[in-house]
């Protein structure tokens, strides 16, 4: 039987306080993996069935150690436990689950934020986000030229992490906690109008995933990038977009419009900040094919040097076509079709 570590006084305190979630609950085997370190993995199911707001990430591969295969099956097969163990809420316990590759040791965004070893013991990371910003400062320029748009995107940036920078210093300053990074990512909300789909729609493209979209996307996490590294003394964590469905209603519209498939979206994270991320898969999904999903976004994180990541949602009992809700900063997503071989 896998003992859970978590003791549920201090979660209930993070209700009281207005914590949405906690992270930590990870493991870094992207070379090997210690007894201990294997018994973790195999009690995050439980783990994220009993708790609410706790979020696990395991990192299975880098640049520098290669990819460890035995990992990313071992992954495959604890999505699916997690789905499984939480099938009740809509398998929601894999929303709270990320398998990295190349994971930073400072990266603040939930669900794969942890406190990395090379950190000190406490530190400030603070995660600016803005899409919404962007697309509306890209509305004025509609119809210009490349060069005005990155411009625009630039500037939007450097203003948006300016404020990041200021608001991490004044609560290290309160709290009496060292200043980390800022990560300036532009991460969508389910809310109207907060999407990076819509700033991609913006550049130009009729639908996200028409052909084009990859150096859309290209073109604007290169720019968001320079734009933010000027307006900070420290920028990193993963700073450029993200591109989760369930988050983002521009892609929850271009999926049922048949415009973005997995295979796009896995295109799509070989330029933008993360991976696959929260995409609902059907509940009968494998194990194996979820494991050749971590497998193939290892791949690419490991070659490119950047940071790859799974975070998909094989929803027990529902298939393509269908619709699952989250509720919160997770949204709804419409069931996306996978691969029946693995």
């Amino acid at each position: 039987r896998i003992t859970c570590p978590l003791q549920k006084p201090w979660i209930a305190q993070q209700k009281t306080v207005g914590v949405n979630f906690i992270g930590g609950y990870s493991a870094l085997v992207s070379k090997g993996m210690t007894p201990a370190e294997e018994l973790l993995i195999r009690s995050i199911p439980r783990a994220l069935a009993e708790t609410e707001r706790v979020c696990s990430s395991v990192n299975v591969g880098s640049t520098k150690t290669g990819i460890n295969m035995d990992a990313v099956k071992l992954m495959g097969e604890i999505v699916l436990e997690t789905a499984k163990a939480t099938k009740e809420q809509d398998s929601l316990g894999c929303a709270k689950l990320v398998v990295f590759c190349n994971a930073p040791d400072d990266n603040p965004f939930m669900a794969g934020a942890f406190h990395g070893v090379t950190e000190a013991d406490a530190v400030i990371n603070v995660g600016v986000s803005g899409p919404g910003v962007v697309k509306t400062a890209l509305e004025k320029v509609r119809g210009k030229d490349f060069e005005t748009l990155c411009e625009m995107i630039k500037r939007t940036a450097f203003k948006v992490t300016r404020v990041g920078q200021l608001v991490a210093q004044e609560a290290s300053k309160r709290l009496g906690v060292p200043f980390g990074i800022v990560d300036l990512s532009l991460a969508p909300t389910p809310a109207i109008g907060d999407s990076v789909a819509e700033i991609l729609e913006e550049i130009g493209l009729e639908r996200v995933g028409a052909p084009g979209t990859t150096a859309a996307l290209a073109l604007l996490n290169d720019q968001v990038k320079k734009g933010g590294v000027m307006a900070s003394t420290a920028v990193g964590g993963l700073s450029g977009a993200f591109i989760p469905v369930s988050e983002d209603q521009g892609m929850i519209d271009a999926v049922n419009a048949g415009a973005l498939t997995l295979e796009k979206l896995e295109a799509m994270t070989c330029v933008c900040s993360v991976g696959l991320d929260m995409i609902a898969i059907p509940g009968d999904t494998k194990a194996s094919t979820i494991s050749g999903l971590i497998a193939d976004e290892a791949a690419i994180g490991m070659i490119n040097q950047k940071t790859t990541a799974v975070r998909v949602i094989p929803v027990i009992g529902k298939g393509v076509g269908e619709t699952v809700e989250f509720g919160g900063l997770l949204g709804y997503a419409p069931i996306m079709p996978v691969s029946a071989f693995s």
